[in-house]
């Protein structure tokens, strides 16, 4: 909210200072295509951290709020050979008793240096966000070349 703020209070400055209407958009274009370029290296991160995990056999424990001072989210918890680890992303608000059933075992993708574990709905966001991101730089992209 407070990013908001200052974007409105820099936009109005400029307009004070006689800078053209097509020039702060422009920015603001470039802002955006800043803002999917950090978007589409978090997901690359993402994937290369998911090549170097080991496949592994996990059961779900439990859904519960992350481990650190700082977390404000709640990740689900498997246990990979008898200890528990956490999922490296947050789990879902809804729907928590159709994706995280403790009556089956699941394949997950344990990373031994990180101690965490990436599950199914992690492997597809990370997936699935790298390819939309690619596509909305590109589309962003083709739309600068226009201007």
């Amino acid at each position: 909210m407070e990013f908001l703020l200052v974007l409105a209070i820099i936009i109005v400055i400029c307009l004070i200072m006689n800078v053209s209407p097509g020039l702060i958009a422009l920015a603001m274009m470039g802002l955006v295509e800043l803002v999917l370029i950090s978007m589409f290296l978090l997901f690359i991160y993402e994937c290369i951290r998911m090549a170097f995990s080991k496949r592994v056999e996990a059961e779900f424990t439990r859904i519960d709020k992350a481990p650190g001072e700082n977390s404000r989210f709640k990740v689900a918890y498997y246990s990979v050979g008898g200890e528990e680890y956490p999922c490296v992303f947050p789990s879902e608000m809804i729907l928590n008793d159709k994706m995280y059933r403790t009556d089956r075992t699941y394949h997950v993708l344990y990373n031994k240096r990180m101690k965490k574990v990436f599950d199914i709905w992690t492997v597809l966001t990370c997936i699935l966000g790298l390819i939309s991101s690619f596509l909305a730089i590109y589309a962003s992209t083709y739309l600068l070349t226009l201007v």
